[in-house]
Protein backbone atom coordinates (compact mmCIF):
# COMPACT_ATOMS: atom_id res chain seq x y z
CA UNK A 1 0.00 0.00 0.00
CA UNK A 2 1.05 3.63 -0.98
CA UNK A 3 0.62 6.46 1.18
CA UNK A 4 -2.78 5.98 2.88
CA UNK A 5 -3.19 2.72 1.78
CA UNK A 6 -0.51 1.96 4.56
CA UNK A 7 -3.27 2.91 6.98
CA UNK A 8 -6.25 1.42 4.76
CA UNK A 9 -3.78 -2.27 5.67
CA UNK A 10 -3.52 -1.13 9.11
CA UNK A 11 -7.59 -0.99 9.18
CA UNK A 12 -7.92 -4.04 6.97
CA UNK A 13 -5.79 -6.52 9.31
CA UNK A 14 -7.21 -5.32 12.74
CA UNK A 15 -4.52 -2.99 13.81
CA UNK A 16 -6.72 0.07 13.76
CA UNK A 17 -10.48 -0.39 14.26
CA UNK A 18 -12.60 1.58 11.62
CA UNK A 19 -13.42 4.94 14.14
CA UNK A 20 -10.02 5.13 14.19
CA UNK A 21 -8.89 4.59 10.59
CA UNK A 22 -10.85 7.44 9.57
CA UNK A 23 -9.73 9.69 12.16
CA UNK A 24 -6.08 8.96 11.66
CA UNK A 25 -6.82 9.43 7.69
CA UNK A 26 -8.14 13.02 8.29
CA UNK A 27 -5.79 14.00 10.93
CA UNK A 28 -2.48 12.78 8.14
CA UNK A 29 -4.08 15.04 5.51
CA UNK A 30 -4.90 18.08 7.73
CA UNK A 31 -1.17 18.00 9.01
CA UNK A 32 -0.17 17.65 5.38
CA UNK A 33 -1.44 20.91 4.79
CA UNK A 34 1.57 23.20 4.08
CA UNK A 35 2.76 25.61 6.23
CA UNK A 36 1.65 29.34 5.76
CA UNK A 37 4.70 30.87 4.58
CA UNK A 38 3.92 31.54 0.84
CA UNK A 39 6.97 30.93 -0.31
CA UNK A 40 7.37 27.21 1.08
CA UNK A 41 7.56 24.76 -1.46
CA UNK A 42 6.23 22.01 -0.61
CA UNK A 43 7.97 19.94 -3.70
CA UNK A 44 6.09 17.50 -6.33
CA UNK A 45 6.80 14.46 -7.69
CA UNK A 46 8.23 12.49 -10.77
CA UNK A 47 7.35 9.16 -11.92
CA UNK A 48 10.29 7.45 -14.38
CA UNK A 49 10.70 4.42 -16.02
CA UNK A 50 13.81 2.72 -16.83
CA UNK A 51 16.28 0.54 -15.69
CA UNK A 52 16.06 1.16 -11.96
CA UNK A 53 20.56 0.78 -11.79
CA UNK A 54 20.60 3.02 -14.45
CA UNK A 55 18.66 5.75 -13.01
CA UNK A 56 20.27 5.24 -9.42
CA UNK A 57 23.57 6.25 -11.62
CA UNK A 58 22.29 9.49 -12.86
CA UNK A 59 20.74 10.29 -9.07
CA UNK A 60 24.35 10.59 -8.10
CA UNK A 61 24.53 13.78 -9.08
CA UNK A 62 21.10 15.01 -7.69
CA UNK A 63 21.79 14.72 -3.85
CA UNK A 64 18.90 17.15 -3.27
CA UNK A 65 16.57 14.49 -4.93
CA UNK A 66 15.09 11.56 -3.17
CA UNK A 67 14.38 8.00 -4.53
CA UNK A 68 10.59 8.37 -3.07
CA UNK A 69 8.92 4.97 -3.94
CA UNK A 70 10.79 1.92 -5.65
CA UNK A 71 7.65 0.66 -7.33
CA UNK A 72 9.63 -1.93 -9.10
CA UNK A 73 12.98 -2.85 -11.05
CA UNK A 74 11.63 -0.30 -14.00
CA UNK A 75 9.58 2.33 -12.35
CA UNK A 76 10.10 4.34 -9.64
CA UNK A 77 8.98 7.81 -8.03
CA UNK A 78 11.75 10.62 -7.48
CA UNK A 79 10.96 13.83 -4.99
CA UNK A 80 12.25 17.29 -4.15
CA UNK A 81 11.81 20.68 -4.55
CA UNK A 82 9.51 22.08 -7.95
CA UNK A 83 12.82 23.32 -8.99
CA UNK A 84 15.32 19.97 -8.51
CA UNK A 85 12.68 17.94 -10.08
CA UNK A 86 12.15 20.20 -13.16
CA UNK A 87 15.69 19.81 -13.58
CA UNK A 88 16.25 16.10 -13.30
CA UNK A 89 13.21 15.88 -15.07
CA UNK A 90 15.20 17.22 -17.99
CA UNK A 91 18.59 15.49 -17.66
CA UNK A 92 16.33 11.75 -17.32
CA UNK A 93 14.59 12.62 -20.35
CA UNK A 94 17.79 13.69 -22.07
CA UNK A 95 18.98 10.14 -21.39
CA UNK A 96 16.38 8.14 -22.54
CA UNK A 97 14.11 7.48 -19.80
CA UNK A 98 9.96 7.52 -19.87
CA UNK A 99 9.53 10.63 -16.91
CA UNK A 100 6.06 11.80 -15.71
CA UNK A 101 5.56 14.14 -13.45
CA UNK A 102 2.47 13.20 -10.91
CA UNK A 103 -0.26 15.88 -10.05
CA UNK A 104 0.67 15.58 -5.71
CA UNK A 105 0.78 18.24 -3.69
CA UNK A 106 3.95 17.80 -1.89
CA UNK A 107 6.96 15.45 -2.08
CA UNK A 108 5.76 13.03 0.26
CA UNK A 109 8.18 10.44 2.00
CA UNK A 110 10.99 13.43 2.34
CA UNK A 111 11.89 16.23 4.50
CA UNK A 112 9.75 18.44 2.24
CA UNK A 113 7.02 17.28 4.55
CA UNK A 114 8.54 17.43 8.09
CA UNK A 115 5.92 20.00 9.13
CA UNK A 116 3.64 17.11 9.15
CA UNK A 117 5.24 14.37 10.81
CA UNK A 118 4.65 15.64 14.42
CA UNK A 119 1.16 16.62 14.39
CA UNK A 120 0.63 13.15 12.89
CA UNK A 121 2.74 11.39 14.91
CA UNK A 122 0.16 12.99 17.80
CA UNK A 123 -2.16 11.31 16.23
CA UNK A 124 -1.29 8.25 16.38
CA UNK A 125 -0.74 8.24 19.61
CA UNK A 126 -4.04 9.09 20.34
CA UNK A 127 -5.62 5.72 19.36
CA UNK A 128 -5.02 2.27 19.99
CA UNK A 129 -3.41 0.08 18.28
CA UNK A 130 -4.13 -3.84 17.95
CA UNK A 131 -1.83 -6.58 17.55
CA UNK A 132 -2.81 -7.70 13.63
CA UNK A 133 -4.85 -10.53 13.05
CA UNK A 134 -3.06 -11.31 9.40
CA UNK A 135 0.24 -11.11 8.35
CA UNK A 136 0.95 -7.63 7.36
CA UNK A 137 3.70 -6.03 5.43
CA UNK A 138 5.08 -2.55 6.17
CA UNK A 139 6.27 -0.14 2.65
CA UNK A 140 8.83 1.42 4.55
CA UNK A 141 11.03 -1.72 5.58
CA UNK A 142 9.31 -3.70 2.60
CA UNK A 143 9.29 -6.65 5.36
CA UNK A 144 6.31 -8.08 7.70
CA UNK A 145 5.31 -5.89 10.46
CA UNK A 146 6.01 -6.63 14.02
CA UNK A 147 2.96 -8.37 15.90
CA UNK A 148 3.64 -5.70 18.61
CA UNK A 149 1.32 -2.70 18.05
CA UNK A 150 3.83 -0.69 19.97
CA UNK A 151 5.97 -1.54 17.09
CA UNK A 152 3.53 -0.66 14.26
CA UNK A 153 2.64 2.53 15.83
CA UNK A 154 6.86 3.46 15.51
CA UNK A 155 6.60 2.71 11.98
CA UNK A 156 3.59 4.51 11.11
CA UNK A 157 5.11 7.63 12.99
CA UNK A 158 8.08 7.89 10.67
CA UNK A 159 6.10 6.78 7.39
CA UNK A 160 5.59 9.95 5.56
CA UNK A 161 9.15 10.88 5.76
CA UNK A 162 10.56 7.25 4.77
CA UNK A 163 11.08 5.92 1.09
CA UNK A 164 8.03 3.66 0.23
CA UNK A 165 9.96 0.16 -0.90
CA UNK A 166 6.73 -1.36 -2.30
CA UNK A 167 9.28 -3.28 -4.69
CA UNK A 168 10.86 -5.08 -1.72
CA UNK A 169 7.40 -5.41 0.18
CA UNK A 170 6.20 -7.35 -3.39
CA UNK A 171 8.46 -9.05 -3.51
CA UNK A 172 8.84 -10.36 0.07
CA UNK A 173 5.05 -11.73 0.40
CA UNK A 174 5.55 -13.67 -3.14
CA UNK A 175 8.27 -15.11 -0.95
CA UNK A 176 6.34 -15.99 1.50
CA UNK A 177 3.67 -17.61 -0.44
CA UNK A 178 1.78 -14.58 -1.82
CA UNK A 179 0.80 -15.28 -5.25
CA UNK A 180 -2.65 -12.54 -5.96
CA UNK A 181 -2.11 -9.59 -5.81
CA UNK A 182 -5.15 -6.99 -6.62
CA UNK A 183 -3.87 -3.31 -6.90
CA UNK A 184 -6.37 -0.52 -6.01
CA UNK A 185 -5.85 3.22 -6.88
Amino acid sequence: PHRLGELTALWASGVLSEQDYFFLAKARGKAMAPPEDPNFDTGTMLAVKGDVAKIKQELIAFPEITLANWNSDNQIVLAGAKPAIAKIQQHLADQGFSVIPLPVSAAFHTPLVEHAQKPFAKAIHSVKFNPPAVRLYSNTSGKAHSTDPQKIRKVLEGHILNPVLFRDEIENIYAEGGYFFIEFG
